[in-house]
């Protein structure tokens, strides 16, 4: 379930081109909940939602599923005898595609609250799967459970194995055979069903579950019998989930997308649920707002003045953020202490971004962009944006190592931590890379593989202190940039 950059671009594509039977493509949050005119769009279909607590994942969660009639708006915003009164005024504005009502353009709907009711005009059929966060509570506090609670064994049941092709993928995302899993239904009453698993001869009920285990079967089983062209909205997908199984859950998710043309959108807390997504699939919450593109959470904190140093610089990835901190330890030692580097995004996003920022009344704290050096120019000029040296940041650092790898093969090796390594051996590792590797982003891991399997960390920040160590003419004026830009000394 490996994710390639092709199938990347391939269901970007696909969503570019609406060739779906059913898709939802964006929406309008006109006013819900902290929300005001807040466009969103899908422009991928395994979208994730990140966000602090209160910032408005579950908000858009709720607004995705009103667009279809399986979901009763009172499932994700109930509305109180007491308080609520601002929902007098929500609306929500849909752009669909359902190729039955309409084959080739979009339909519009909406959903309001209107005279203390939600109203959904002709709203549209699609098979929506919500996989709520009580997924993960422990089975014995579940309440339909305790007909399996008791000390008598109950020989009335049903036992069937779980889903070959169901086990196949829960054993991915685990990391373990998952094939001894059985449902156990009672014969009395089929909708009561509990999962049962072996571990050498003894067997053990959902009772005695890891936390993970019950809820990726329940996840998996419940998006493979989803029909084809499914809504699947899934609530915090890293609850209960190692880190790995979380990351291993999203390329799965890929694959659904591709199988099934099925569209996914999740929320999550956890930045290894966003390590194979690209940019435009992430939607990042705080205050009522959402921002497109691969923000952190501390990237979060940092747009509402959260945090803890005088100023803020947004880049695009790790790459140019380990880049931006050297470049202000070797250059600007003064200020070090008082700036601190976020990654938000890629290109355009990290500009708009820096634009929110920066015309929020509310934030004191300052803040510029650093833009990699090979992005087309900016729709409209900001003062605010330094742009780094012409081309990818990587194949800048890796292309003056490699015109000096001769003459600086000893300080190669003691910055990247290889003393083992001979200098010769270096240099034509480096030299190799060089000419095997044609996407600049996998230089520093090969060169660490070729190195002895040093960590690609280690290497990518070695080759990038050598690399702003000797360009001090290119790189300077940058910094003083900055700090003009920030107004601190």
């Amino acid at each position: 379930m490996d994710v390639r950059q092709s199938d990347i671009e391939s269901l970007e594509e696909k969503v570019k081109k609406l060739a779906y039977d059913k898709y939802l493509p964006g929406l309008r949050l006109s006013r819900v909940r902290s929300f005001t005119n807040q466009a969103i769009n899908f422009d991928f279909p395994v979208t994730a939602i990140i966000g602090t607590n209160g910032g408005g994942k579950s908000t858009i969660l709720g607004a995705v599923a009103l667009a279809y009639k399986d979901v009763k708006p009172g499932d994700f915003f109930p509305k109180s005898n007491i308080g609520d009164t601002s929902m007098a005024n929500w609306r929500i504005d849909y752009d669909i595609i359902d190729r039955k009502v309409n084959k080739s353009g979009l339909i519009q709907r909406n959903a309001r609250f209107v005279s203390a009711k939600w109203r959904r005009d002709t709203v549209l059929e699609r098979n929506v799967v919500v996989i709520p966060i009580q997924r993960t509570v422990p089975a014995n506090e579940q309440t339909r459970f305790k007909r399996f609670i008791g000390i008598t064994q109950n020989t009335k049941v049903v036992k069937t194995p779980i889903d070959e092709t169901v086990s196949g993928y829960v054993s991915r995302i685990l990391g373990k055979d998952a094939k001894h899993y059985q449902r156990v239904t009672l014969r009395s009453d089929t909708s009561k069903s509990i999962l049962v698993g072996m571990h050498e001869a003894n067997d053990y009920s959902q009772f005695h579950f890891g936390a993970g285990e019950a809820s990726i079967i329940e996840m998996v089983s419940r998006i493979e019998n989803a029909a084809d062209n499914s809504l699947i909205l899934i609530e915090e997908i890293e609850n209960g989930l190692h880190p790995l199984a979380t990351t291993k859950m999203v390329e799965y998710l890929f694959d659904v997308a591709k199988r099934k043309k099925a569209q996914i959108i999740f929320t999550t807390h956890s930045e290894y649920a966003l390590d194979v997504l690209p940019p435009k699939a992430i939607w990042a919450c705080i205050d009522g707002t959402a921002y497109q593109g691969k923000l952190t959470i501390e990237s979060l904190r940092a747009l509402t003045g959260a945090v803890p140093r005088a100023a803020a610089i947004f880049v695009e990835d790790d790459f140019a953020k380990d880049l931006v901190d050297e470049m202000l330890r070797q250059y600007a030692r003064d200020i070090f202490d008082q700036v601190q580097v976020h990654k938000a995004g890629g290109y355009p996003y990290v500009v708009e971004v820096l634009k929110h920022h920066n015309n929020n009344p509310t934030i004191i704290t300052r803040a510029v962009a650093v833009i990699d050096g090979d992005n087309p120019p900016l729709v409209e000029p900001n003062d605010d944006v330094i742009v780094l040296p012409d081309g990818t940041p990587e194949s800048i650092v890796f292309g003056f190592v490699h015109e000096r790898a001769e003459t600086m093969s000893a300080l190669i090796q003691q910055r990247c931590q290889c003393p083992s390594v001979t200098q010769d051996s270096i240099v034509t590792a480096i030299k190799s890379v060089k000419i095997d590797t044609t996407d600049p982003h996998l230089y520093f891991n090969k060169l660490g593989d070729k190195l002895g399997f040093i960590s690609e960390l280690i290497v990518r920040r070695g080759l990038g202190s050598i690399y702003v160590e000797n360009s001090r003419g290119e790189l300077e004026p940058k910094i003083n940039a900055i700090r003009a830009r920030l107004k601190i000394s």
